[in-house]
């Protein structure tokens, strides 16, 4: 890799590595085979090996990616478009694309053919994404009939270089594989030696893109008879496309990287940029752009901006006439020039170094609007200010003329008029262009007066007002009384202290805004140091004087507004004075006179006019006038607005009837209030709506328009209609009833009509029916009172009432509680009508009698399942009073997790024992895969001597006899159940007989496989117990059809007597040999099973006989 700069820093031309830029790019190729999948054969002399291609298989593909991959010449891949069978061939074209994506400087394009090379192709290339292709070199054996270009064509200097030449160098058809073309872009140019100076040869040489276009296939001729292993022979095959080249950086780079957008761009040095660093990189175009050379890095020099600009751009003439291209583009700081060197027009510095600051002369009143290196205007005659934007004092209207004089009344104005219209200033209560009139509101317009005119006054009732006429000024003259100094100590005795002027109390409205001015003679005792013993008294004249008005100057502390200042002089009870001056004048203009609106009279508008009032009853001269309002019944006070009512009215707008009268008093004639037509003359009120007068103050417990009725919750016969007098008293309810409600009682006879509660009676006394409990009860206990009897339908008989005390309802039969909703114990399924049914748990598996009261379901004993309790759960046997017992076989041995009903598993093939826990005899257990496997031939051999098979024969016939014995104890139990025609209950202890004998039996089996004489006790006691007891419980339990009884009892009998002799003489032959063998697993299986059937089977036949009451004598 080069640098762009040598060991001095200087810098000079740069180059990136050269590379073979079309390694492991993608290639699009416009055909490829195997789709579909073909077969293909290669052209190798005489001889053709025919393969196979499919796209879509990793082993048999030729895409495009093998043309840029890496491989040897050993192991070489390929990519291969379709053959001449699948119509490639001119003038249908292949074409093979290669994306760079960005351009390259390329040496040469070099292609190797896997089959023999094409007749005829063509090199393009195109030097930006999406631009047009140019064509680079052709290659064919006829150019001037495939590209109209002659064969080994030249270029002689001063034509164009970059013309495509064609040669047939390359078009024959050997060899048939591994043909290379290598195509050099400068072979044959003549500025190829001076490449730095000959623009056009590096435009030649750059491309973003190669296209190979495959025009023709090279054959011998023999596709002319279409035969198809023929065409399959010819296609285009390439094995290695490479591009030989540099990044194109222009000499001002040395590498290429991948930017974030994932684009290949130029790492750009010597303030260039671009993806190819083809131009200069911003604020650096103080020269033209140039490709660096061999003699010059032609590196871009940044711009001279004086600092005052962030872009600049190139400007050839600029350059051509200075030296210089960069052109500043934005100057700050309002700079301007190429370089940001002086300032903009109409701106100003003193100083070079300082900012450059706008002029802002006036556009009217300055000459020029370029001012000085001081930043000052020439400006206009008349005209003043640094920027001529003013006029002189006292001159207003600035414009082309000048400056006019102002004209403002000094009365009323403040300073000189605006120098922008001549609008004079005027004070705050003066108006006018020349502030020469009071604005409405005020009055007497004066020099001295800050304000200008006065605000009226007026009591704040009107703002018309003007100067009286009937008013002079006049001096008064007073005594001062010194006041009460003996608590203060002074150094220095301060005028006007604690002095009153008696005169000047009261009412002195009249002296708002004029001079009080005082004249006195003062007696001082002067206070001499301690050391001086005499005391000298000084006789001195003072004169002082203060104008009345409103205190707001700013040595006055607190201010005081205007309108509070005049209360205080309408009445003054307290003066403290200042020495000062005044004039005397002769007529008070000062004081005003009002325009008052309507409703107010005075010269102040202070008073009410006759027939309006204070709004605000005594409010004082400030309170606003309103009209009387006394409904025309009378006159009101013009201070108080008190009316003075008459036609028997009051109120204090005689708006109301006195009491005992009926009327509208706001109608306003004499005749308004009427007497009362009640009793006693007590209050009464007219409906608006009829004019019916009613009486409003009845007595308690009455009501009506007359008082005639008795009111909600009272009854009696207040006017004797139709019988005596009766008072009205109180409805007694017993607190049954709504006090608020209307009609709760007969207003006649006092019964009781709106009862609550669920109550019912005269006085709400008793619970209704349906309901029970104390209607009398106290409000404080609630659950005393009625409650509903909620008897539940179904399990209620009759009528749905109950006990009106107790709440308890009539019951069906086994059914109980209160309300009737609930089975006695050991009854569920309340029906409606029908009561509860028995529960029907089996004595034997349930543990308890009582089962759910809705769904019937019994509490079984452990192991034991069913609505009744009358069958074992999956994977448990031996039903009894005790429950079921587990079957645990064992999950390595067993075919079923569930046993026989003796307990007995299932076994697997080679495991044997009661719970399938063990091996068989020559068998052993597989600790790996936990079965058991047989043994060696040898024990086999041993087994066969001894005589085992003959054994197990006879073993699996016992099975299947005992199979037959179950079948047939299910039909006798079926036979007994239909010849006595038994219960439910009944038939399930008959089948729990049986199932004991069963249990028994094939305990008896099992047992004698290993002991005879166990058999022979086991079976006698089973067989001829059993049957005895069998034959007493059904003639004492049934009592009928005994004869039918005995005879399937003797027939159960003889089958079991047969099956017990033909089972003892197949077992007895030849089991003498074998007894000692197995006493171990006989002791470990049989004996506690055997052992333990009998004992159920009593206390099972107990349980039967407990619940019947039965008796019968027990073998032993």
């Amino acid at each position: 890799m080069d640098s762009c700069y040598d060991e001095e820093g200087i810098p000079s031309r740069c180059l990136p590595k050269f590379e073979n830029a079309a390694f492991s790019h993608t290639v699009i190729v416009s055909n490829v085979c195997g789709i579909p999948p073909e077969d293909y054969c290669m052209q190798t002399g005489s001889t053709r090996s025919c393969h196979f291609c499919d796209a879509l298989d990793l082993e048999l593909n030729h895409n495009a990616t093998y043309l840029t991959d890496f491989h040897t010449d050993e192991e070489p891949t390929w990519w291969q478009s379709q053959s001449m069978f699948y119509g490639v061939q001119y003038p249908n074209s292949v074409n093979i694309t290669l994306h760079l994506g960005k351009a390259f400087e390329i040496t040469y394009v070099r292609l190797k053919f896997y089959t023999s090379r094409p007749e005829s192709f063509a090199i393009y290339k195109r030097t930006e994404e999406n631009g047009t292709w140019q064509p680079y070199q052709y290659y064919s054996a006829s150019c001037h009939k495939m590209y109209g270009r002659d064969n080994k064509g030249f270029i002689r200097p001063g034509e164009n270089e970059r013309t495509a030449l064609c040669t047939d160098e390359f078009s024959d058809i050997s060899p048939l594989t591994g043909g290379n073309v290598a195509f050099s872009t400068l072979e044959g140019r003549p500025s190829a030696y001076n490449f730095d100076q000959s623009p056009v040869l590096q435009d030649w040489v750059t491309a973003t893109d190669i296209l190979i276009s495959l025009d023709r296939l090279n054959t011998f001729g023999d596709e002319f008879f279409k035969d198809p292993k023929v065409l399959r022979s010819y296609f285009y095959a390439v094995s290695d496309f490479s591009v030989g080249g540099r990044c194109k950086c222009n000499g001002h780079a040395s590498d290429c990287f991948t930017n974030e957008e994932g684009r290949l761009v130029c790492a750009c040095e010597h303030n260039t940029a671009g993806v190819d660093c083809q131009h200069c990189a911003p604020f650096y175009q103080d020269r033209p752009w140039a490709r660096a050379t061999a003699d010059s890095a032609n590196q871009c020099v940044r711009c001279n901006c004086n600092g005052l600009a962030d872009e600049c751009v190139f400007d050839a003439e600029q350059y051509r006439s200075t030296g210089s291209g960069g052109r500043c583009v934005g100057c700050r700081e309002n700079t301007a020039g190429p370089h940001c060197e002086r300032c903009k027009e109409n701106f100003f510095r003193s100083l070079p170094q300082q900012t450059c600051q706008k002029c802002n002369c006036n556009a009217v009143g300055s000459v020029s609007l370029q001012c000085n290196a001081e930043g000052v205007c020439m400006c206009r005659p008349g005209v003043s200010g640094v920027k001529c934007d003013i006029c002189k004092s006292g001159f207003h209207s600035l414009g082309p003329s000048g400056c006019r004089l102002c004209e403002c009344d000094s009365r009323g104005s403040v300073g000189v008029c605006s120098a922008e219209d001549g609008r004079c200033h005027c004070k705050t209560n003066v108006e006018g262009q020349s502030c020469n009139r009071c604005k409405p509101g005020s009055f007497n317009l004066q020099l001295e007066n800050p304000d200008g005119c006065k605000k009226c006054f007026c009591f704040g009732h009107s703002l018309a007002c003007s100067s009286s006429n009937q008013y002079m000024a006049i001096n008064i003259t007073s005594d001062f009384l010194e006041g009460d100094l003996s608590n203060i100590y002074t150094i220095l005795f301060i005028f006007g202290t604690h002095i009153k002027i008696y005169k000047y109390l009261g009412n002195r409205l009249l002296s708002y805004g004029r001079t009080l001015s005082v004249s006195f003679t003062a007696e001082l005792e002067e206070l001499l140091p301690r050391s001086v013993t005499q005391t000298q008294s000084h006789v001195s004249n003072h004169y002082l004087c203060f104008l009345v008005s409103r205190l707001t100057e700013k040595s006055v502390n607190p201010s005081v507004a205007q309108f509070e200042f005049l209360r205080m002089l309408y009445n003054l009870t307290a003066l403290h004075i200042i020495r000062t001056n005044y004039d005397m004048v002769s007529h008070a203009s000062w004081v005003e006179e009002c325009s008052c609106p309507r409703g107010f009279t005075g010269q102040f508008c202070e008073h009410c006019a006759t027939g309006f009032t204070r709004e605000t009853p005594n409010g004082g001269p400030l309170s606003p006038c309103v009209p009387c309002n006394c409904n025309q019944h009378g006159t009101c006070h013009p201070e108080t607005g008190v009316c003075d009512c008459r036609d028997f009215t009051t109120g204090h707008y005689c708006e109301l009837c006195e009491d005992g009268y009926y009327g509208n008093a706001l109608t306003g004639s004499p005749g308004d209030c009427l007497p009362c037509p009640c009793p006693d003359h007590t209050t009464c009120a007219q409906v608006p709506e009829t004019g019916d007068v009613v009486c409003t103050n009845c007595p308690t417990g009455q009501r009506g328009v007359r008082c005639e009725l008795c009111e909600d919750g009272f009854y009696g016969n207040p006017l004797g209609w139709g019988d005596k007098v009766q008072p009205c008293v109180m409805c007694e309810c017993n607190g049954n009833v709504d006090p608020n409600a209307v009609g709760v009682c007969d207003h006649m006879t006092g019964r009781c009509l709106k009862c609550l509660g669920h109550t019912t009676g005269d006085h709400c006394e008793k619970c209704r029916s349906g309901y029970y409990g104390n209607a009398l009860a106290n409000e404080l206990k609630p659950e005393r009172k009625c409650k509903p009897c909620a008897c539940n339908v179904a399990g209620t008989s009759g009528s749905p009432d109950c006990h009106p005390d107790t709440g308890k309802c009539v019951c069906l039969s086994h059914v109980t509680g209160r309300d009737c909703g609930q089975c006695e114990t050991g009854y569920f399924n309340l029906q409606p009508g029908l009561g509860c049914e028995m529960c029907n748990c089996n004595p034997i598996g349930s543990s308890s009698s009582a089962c759910h009261p809705i769904t019937g379901q019994c509490m079984c004993r452990t192991g034991v399942e069913g609505l009744s309790c009358d069958t074992c759960r999956m994977g448990f046997f031996g039903f009894s009073s005790r429950g079921c017992r587990a079957c645990n076989c064992d999950p390595m041995g067993s075919t079923l997790m569930q046993c026989h009903d003796n307990g007995t598993c299932s076994c697997r093939h080679g495991f044997v024992g009661y719970k399938c826990d063990k091996c068989e005899l020559n068998y052993y257990q597989n600790r790996l895969t936990h079965q058991c496997e047989e043994c060696p031939v040898c024990y086999s051999l041993i087994r066969d001597q001894v005589g085992l098979p003959q054994f197990m024969r006879e073993r699996e016939m016992m099975k299947h006899e005992k199979l037959s014995f179950d079948v047939m104890v299910a039909q006798q139990i079926k036979r007994f159940t239909i010849t006595a025609k038994l219960s439910g209950a009944q038939a399930n202890k008959v089948q729990l007989i049986f199932l004991i004998i069963k249990a028994s039996s094939t305990a008896v089996i099992e047992c004698f496989d290993f002991s005879v004489f166990k058999y022979d006790y086991v079976y006698t006691l089973s067989l001829h117990f059993f049957s005895q007891v069998l034959l007493m419980i059904f003639f004492t339990l049934l009592c009928v059809q005994a004869s039918k009884l005995k005879a399937r009892l003797w027939e159960l009998e003889t089958l079991l007597s047969s099956y017990d002799c033909n089972r003892y003489s197949r077992h007895y032959r030849g089991r003498q040999q074998h007894r000692h063998q197995h006493n171990g697993l006989d002791n470990h299986i049989q004996k506690d099973q055997v052992e333990d059937y009998l004992p159920n089977a009593l206390e099972d036949l107990l349980a039967i006989q407990g619940e019947k009451s039965l008796t019968f004598p027990l073998p032993r």
